[in-house]
This record gives structure tokens, sequence and C-alpha cells, in this order.
């Protein structure tokens, strides 16, 4: 191995460790709120540290990008990642909008609302937020390392066409979380903590998902990501749609041969009623009078996901969320219209991975739709 990929993995041993260290001190105040005095110390030197790290694996990053082996998915996230690193480190991080990265699903943060004032809870729950946010998107970089030493769909047999598929969409997709994240500073203040926190998960899933269906069982469980669940977007949005979803978890727990058909079905259909509910057809021809937005009359896809986003104002965005619409797509899509033969090698674990992509999708679109 690389010395350079040797010291990625090393970094990325670090920054869980700091993650850990957040954790543990969370463990602390929920028990209770009296131990921030004595944390005090501890807090400091933690922040310290981080930014120390990820100087570092900045420059890691720069290196690795150089070594004439990797892949130019692998070059492209290094880009990602080298510039987020940056961001992460550079930033004030009480006062800077990353630090509002995870707020909305933060437990903690409801449990001790009455001390948030106080800023070193405020620090420590901004420093936990962005080391977890630089951590999601290191993952997928050093797990790029083994997904694209294998063939995208190998587990499942997939055919030389769905295998070609997914490796243009994922390519596209990597690019564009590239972009997305190196105009991180040209967007909006009030949109950033958006765009920081859900583009790293979004592009985590997807990786999750096609190592499930490439690469051999490893021994080691990944790390939840924490997403809000869907159920409660769902239910203000159109609570007819918890049927779809309910479905395909129904489905997935249940011992039906043809499992695999139905779970992709019923994704697929909750998808398409989500996209169609946030641009009908009406909304979309009051907007746009463009022709290439139509199709024998219809609005494309392409269309309704420009309306979608049409509150960032932000064309990276809105690229990023039409890979990430087709990465997942052409995976789901594919398995929903193959063989018997290619549905019966899904595994549990990988159709469970699919079904948390497909959720992760559609409250990212539900959230985009707001401008949250």
């Amino acid at each position: 191995m690389n010395d350079a990929i040797r010291a990625l993995q090393k970094q990325m041993a670090l920054i869980s460790q700091s993650t850990a260290a957040y954790n543990n001190v969370f463990a602390d105040l929920a028990k209770s709120t009296s131990a921030i005095a004595s944390l005090q110390d501890t807090l400091a030197k933690q922040l310290e540290g981080d930014r120390a790290l990820f100087e570092k694996t900045s420059a890691i990053l720069s290196q690795a990008r150089l070594i004439s082996e990797v892949t130019s998915n692998f070059r492209d996230l290094s880009r990602a990642n080298a510039r987020l690193t940056s961001l992460v480190s550079a930033a004030s991080v009480t006062d800077s909008a990353l630090s509002k990265v995870f707020a909305d699903h933060n437990a903690l943060r409801s449990s001790i609302a009455a001390i948030a004032s106080q800023s070193s809870v405020t620090s420590l729950l901004s420093s936990l937020d962005t080391t977890r946010l630089l951590h999601t998107s290191l993952s997928s970089q050093y797990r790029l390392l083994h997904l694209e030493s294998a063939s995208f769909g190998s587990r499942i047999e997939a055919s030389k066409l769905f295998a070609n598929d997914l490796t243009s969409t994922f390519s596209k997709f990597t690019r564009s979380y590239r972009d997305l994240v190196e105009c991180i500073p040209a967007i909006p203040e009030t949109h950033i903590p958006f765009v920081a926190k859900y583009s790293p998960i979004e592009y985590s899933l997807e990786v999750d998902v096609l190592e499930q269906i490439s690469v051999d069982d490893e021994e080691d469980e990944k790390q939840s990501i924490g997403l809000p669940t869907i159920d409660d977007e769902l239910a203000i949005f159109d609570d007819k749609l918890l049927n779809f979803i309910n479905g395909a978890r129904q489905s997935l727990a249940s011992e039906n041969p043809d499992k695999a058909r139905h779970v992709t079905t019923s994704i697929r259909e909750l998808f398409t009623h989500i996209l169609h509910g946030l641009a009908p057809d009406d909304e979309i021809r009051a907007w746009s009078k463009d022709d290439d937005h139509y199709h024998d009359n219809r609005p494309t896809r392409r269309a309704r996901l420009l309306y979608i986003c049409r509150k960032f104002f932000c064309d990276s965005l809105t690229e990023f969320v039409e890979n990430d619409v087709q990465a997942a797509l052409t995976l789901a899509g594919s398995l929903n219209a193959g063989t018997h033969v290619v549905q019966s090698k899904l595994t549990e674990r990988q159709l469970e991975a699919i079904v948390y992509r497909m959720e992760s999708l559609a409250l990212f679109l539900l959230k985009v739709s707001k401008g949250d």
C-alpha cells in the first residue's frame, strides 16, 4: 500500500478517535450538566487537536491525489475532502454556518436546551458536528479504495451493461460532489448547513449500496450516519405516501421469495410520487416555457428537479441533486425491471441498504424543496 494511502488510513483512525471523544463528553453531559465546568480544558485541547488533525489530513489528501495508481473518482473525492478539510479547519467553529450542520437531528440538543446558551456547550456541539461531517466524507474516501478494486455489481452477478451504467453514474455523482463542495464558499451562508450536511451523507450512502453489491462482506459494522426519519416529513407532505415506505419495510421483513421485486417497486413508487408532488405539471408550466423542460408535452425529470432546487440559486447543487437521483435510480430502476435471477441474488442486508438509500434521497428532496 502506498505511503500516502497508509497515512490516510491513519488519519481516519485519528478522526474516529476524535468523534469518540466528543461522544464521551456527550455521555458525561447527559448524566450531569454540572460536568461542563470540568470539561472546559478538555474541550479546548480537543479543538486545538482537531485543527491540527484537519490540516495534516488536507496535506495527505493532496499527496494521495498525485498517485498514478488511484482512480479518477479517488482524485475527485480527494479534491472535495481537501477543500472540506480546509474549510472546517479554517472556520471559526462557533460562528461558522458549518456549526449548524447536524442541528436538526442531534438528540442531545433538546435534552440540554436549558444550558445551550453557554459558550462551552455551543462550542462542543459545533465541534462534534463539523468533525462528524468531515469523518463521513473522509470515510467515503477510504472505502472508495476497496470499492474500486472490485467490479461494480459483481456480488449480484450484474450484467456488463448494468455494471457500466453503475460505473458511469457513480463517476458523474463523484464529480458533482467535488464541484458542490468546492463552491461552498460561494453559497449563501443560510444554505451552507444544508449543503454541508446532506451532500456527504448522500454520497456516503451511495458508496454503501455499491459496496453491498460489489465487495465481499467485511467484518466491521458500518457506523450509523444518524439521519432523521423520513416518516415525519412524509406525514406532513402527504401521509398516504407512508403506505409505500411501510410496504417496502414490510416486504423487507417478510419471507416472501419475491420480496426484492416488492421492495424495489415500493421505493420507486414512493420516489415518483414525491417528485411529482413537489413539482406538479401545472406549477412547472407556470414556472418555465423552455422547450427543453418538456417531452411529449410533459415536464422532464430534470425540469422537476430544477424546479425543486429553485430556491437555492446554486447550479452546483442542482447538478449534484440530478446526479444523486440518477445514481440511486440506476440501481433501483434496473433491479425493478431486471430478471428474477438478478433479484434473487440480493441479500437482506443489500436490500436494507437500497431502502435506506432511497429513504435518504426522498428526505433530501423534501428538504431541498423547502430550502432548508
